[in-house]
């Protein structure tokens, strides 16, 4: 085999492709995408996570077994915490989310097939649980059953990320290879005439420009035929740069968080004005679907007549933020000089333990306050 048969071998059409550097272009676009989905699904899912489930009879907070089968304990192989995640992971990933109920203990289903009806119940069907495959076939009225969007969000992002995903590992395998050594081999005819020529050449390759490629500073020892020229510095300039890839792919994450109403700050890990971006992150992300859960829970674990006796679950979402009760000390002054809350109600908004005492049950309010009927005269200073 002469040169040019040797070229058209290793660059040319008859070239094998080698499995791994066919499914090279593709990973690192695939793996930018799904980490961008994981990051934001993560942020939720542990944001939900952190919520109480409060309980309610008769209008009022109590913290009896179905307390604690959803802030503690809701099977013997998971806490809350983890639970609660499983199900909003699934629930974004996968758009829906399925809870049954076995001998008095809550699962979270992997997989299952939703039967839907315009007129009766939906039913559930072909339900695992881990290892667990269900025979039975439940009714809608026996599960908890959670659906994100009318359209699976991720099925959209799947499709955007296609063609920009692309431009991310191209960019990175450009940047890779810009910085990385070439050059020039050229080799006299007469050499290639010779019997042993590609021995030789595959020699070379291994032991002289092998270890002179990888190490630091060498010397490469060439014998009479060879020339090598080294190309490396001639690079066009319009390379990728590193502040290239890291802003297409800071646009990945950006678009991740569009599609589950994360703030861009947020996602990007942005720690200024943190107290109004997470307010932000609660009100359009969050607290919608804490709501949906809490209705969801209440319909099929209450139902409406005990809900009318004002027996009920709400998802609570205070304890989400971090409350200096340093920085609080003014405003929790204000409330409990207004009236709106009694001491142990304001110490339970501050996460701290109510004191459970007659006195700090009691609503207290200022002179300051009254009613405008009473005041006879108003007047204005400086």
């Amino acid at each position: 085999m002469n040169l040019t048969e040797w070229i058209k071998a290793v660059f040319g059409r008859e070239t094998k492709i080698n499995l791994n550097t066919a499914t090279m272009n593709t990973t690192t676009d695939i793996f930018i995408k799904e980490l961008a989905i994981a990051v934001g699904i993560n942020m939720i899912a542990s944001t939900v996570s952190k919520c109480e489930f409060r309980t309610y009879q008769l209008g009022q907070p109590v913290r009896g077994e179905e307390y604690y089968l959803w802030n503690i304990e809701p099977n013997q192989n998971q806490n809350s915490s983890d639970f609660i995640q499983q199900f909003i992971t699934q629930l974004c990933y996968e758009n829906e989310a399925l809870i049954v109920e076995l001998n008095g203990r809550l699962y979270v289903a992997d997989h299952f097939t939703r039967q839907q009806f315009a007129l009766k119940e939906d039913t559930f069907s072909n339900i695992t649980i881990k290892t667990l495959s269900l025979n039975k076939v439940f009714s809608a009225h026996e599960v908890i059953y959670m659906q994100l969007n009318d359209k699976n969000i991720k099925y959209y992002l799947d499709g955007s990320y296609t063609q920009y995903g692309k431009t991310i590992a191209h960019a990175m395998r450009s940047y890779m290879r810009s910085n990385m050594q070439k050059g020039v081999l050229e080799i006299d005819a007469a050499l290639q005439q010779r019997p042993e020529f590609q021995k030789e050449l595959q020699e070379l390759i291994d032991n002289r420009f092998r270890p002179y490629f990888d190490a630091e500073s060498a010397v490469l020892p060439l014998t009479k035929g060879y020339k090598y020229t080294d190309t490396s510095s001639q690079m066009s300039a319009s390379n990728s740069t590193p502040a290239d890839i890291s802003e297409r792919i800071n646009y990945e994450f950006e678009i991740s968080g569009r599609a589950f109403k994360i703030p861009k700050a947020l996602m990007m890990g942005d720690i200024s004005d943190v107290q109004q971006i997470t307010k932000n992150f609660l009100t359009f992300c969050i607290d919608p679907m804490t709501d949906k859960a809490g209705e969801e829970i209440t319909r099929k674990r209450y139902g409406a007549e005990q809900f009318a006796k004002g027996n009920y679950m709400e998802i609570n979402t205070n304890a989400i933020q971090h409350v200096d009760v340093f920085d609080m000390a003014t405003n929790a002054d204000k409330l409990l000089s207004s009236g709106i809350y009694c001491i142990d109600e304001l110490r339970t908004k501050l996460g701290d333990v109510p004191l459970d005492t007659e006195w700090s049950k009691k609503h207290y309010i200022t002179k300051n306050y009254a009613e405008a009927s009473q005041l006879k005269h108003l007047e204005g200073g400086e």
